[in-house]
């Protein structure tokens, strides 16, 4: 039996995380100079012929995105009563939130990566740290705090369903882009994953009905809760939270997984090129230290009509009551804890791109980004002008639409210092300036040794080399 101070405390830990927003690092994907966009694209190939990231600090990468609220559209449901009284109107309150909302955080550290190319052939391999959170909430949980069991409410089913789930896994990759014509690029990823620690809330839905005839709550769930980690148990047999061993983080890891990433880039016209990219699509299989949390008792109601309050009741007790209550849904629910392997999908992305050339310098470009979350898909797209002046200098402005905001600035630049090259990938910088507009802010940033990079000119110019879809011309090598 699950502890009942243990599970608000592992829920703290799930939730908490609602308050950190940001969003993907889309302004990356037009960067022609960079060989991190692979990771987003793996037939977006480098404009050099091989190159090599700095051992540890070729790529770090943050990422967090919000579909739900900013704290601009809270305060427009202020509304000030006099001078000293603010009022928060709760109905309008409702209209900042989606019918399914998620808040996901992301970062990876890039221990190792390399490619280089061989006539229409490039080779690529990465060994990358990733780890992300993420959660999933509905808009009518705040609907059903709001209004209660009366008003429109009063009769209905809600059936809440939320989603959460915290992933620590290594990705050893190996990457393979051919490119049989000069318009025409198909590359695959391989991904050879190591888990590290999972919590995997799998299921957790709360039904509750409001009856009519004596506006009493029926209320109903079922819980899943999948936890697992190379670094000891998560969750001992008790059902209490344990403490990770930190010394296993690189032997011993016994939960492997595959993934697998897919990419084409096409030269539709001496102008456009078009991309699509597909990542993520795999699993890992949980052995080590794996144990769930289950509901023993998952068809049971419980009927729940007030708190039972008189008038002229001194001997009423809140604490002892709720107390009481607690151990009531306790025993009739019921959780148990069992030992038992299970499997994790990873989180599949897609990239659509398009760049159009403006001048023999300057591309316009725009990136389609979706994936599925909570049984919802949620989608965004980034307009972007790339600009390379010079050899040594490239730099991608962009403006991101993505979880109902529509003001995300941000910028990809690139500078070479001889074969060392440094780059900076910041997404809606202008957060820390207006947070109350802010659904997140992203940042990356690494250094790479490039080799046989092409000049700006001939990476722009001349059907078939449009930088994004053309295999790298070995006559153009300087």
């Amino acid at each position: 039996m699950l502890r009942f101070k243990n599970t608000i405390f592992l829920a703290l830990l799930l939730f908490g995380t609602s308050r950190i927003f940001a969003q993907q690092n889309f302004s990356l994907y037009h960067m022609e100079s960079l060989p991190q966009r692979q990771s987003l694209n793996p037939a977006l190939l480098p404009d050099s012929k091989w190159f090599l990231g700095f051992p540890a600090a070729s790529s770090f990468g943050l990422q967090v995105t919000n579909t739900g609220f900013n704290l601009n559209a809270v305060n427009n449901a202020l509304f000030l009563k006099n001078a000293d009284t603010s009022v928060l109107n709760l109905n309008k309150l409702l209209d900042v939130f989606s019918k399914q909302n998620y808040v996901s955080v992301k970062a990876d550290q890039t221990w190792l990566n390399f490619g280089f190319k061989y006539k229409k052939h490039f080779f690529s391999a990465n060994i990358t740290e990733k780890a992300s959170i993420k959660l999933g909430y509905p808009k009518d949980l705040f609907r059903f705090i709001i209004d209660g069991n009366g008003g429109p409410n009063l009769g209905e089913t809600f059936d809440f369903r939320f989603s959460a789930d915290a992933m620590h896994y290594r990705e050893h990759g190996i990457g393979y882009a051919f490119s049989p014509t000069q318009k025409l690029t198909l590359a695959a990823k391989v991904n050879f994953l190591k888990g590290l620690s999972l919590i995997e809330l799998k299921e957790a839905s709360l039904k509750v009905r409001t009856r009519p005839e004596d506006y009493a709550y029926e209320i109903s769930s079922n819980l899943e809760l999948n936890t697992a980690s190379s670094l000891g148990p998560i969750i001992d047999a008790n059902g209490s939270l344990s403490n990770p061993d930190v010394r296993k983080l690189f032997t011993g890891i016994r939960n492997n997984g595959i993934g697998l990433n897919l990419g084409a880039s096409y030269v539709a016209t001496p102008k456009i090129n078009l991309s699509v990219g597909l990542n993520d699509l795999g699993y890992i299989n949980w052995k080590q230290n794996a144990r769930s949390i289950v509901s023993s008792n998952p068809s049971a109601t419980f009927v729940f009509d007030g708190i039972p309050i008189q008038s002229n009741d001194s001997q009423f007790v809140p604490e002892k009551y709720f107390s009481q209550l607690a151990d009531s849904l306790l025993n009739l629910f019921g959780v148990d804890t069992v030992n038992r392997t299970f499997r994790s999908s990873l989180s599949t992305e897609l990239f659509v791109g398009v760049n159009y050339r403006l001048a023999e310098n300057l591309k316009l470009n725009a990136l389609f980004y979706g994936d599925v979350y909570n049984r919802r898909f949620y989608g965004g797209l980034t307009l972007g002008l790339y600009w390379r002046p010079v050899k040594i200098f490239s730099i991608n402005l962009t403006n991101t639409f993505y979880g109902r905001a529509w003001l995300n600035p941000g910028f990809a630049a690139a500078i070479n210092a001889g074969p060392v090259q440094g780059y900076l990938v910041a997404e809606n910088f202008l957060a820390p300036l207006m947070p109350g507009i802010a659904r997140g802010a992203a940042l990356r940033m690494g250094i790479n040794l490039t080799f046989g990079r092409m000049s700006s000119r001939t990476n722009t110019k001349g059907s078939g080399k449009q930088g994004d879809a053309a295999p790298i011309d070995p006559t153009s090598i300087h």
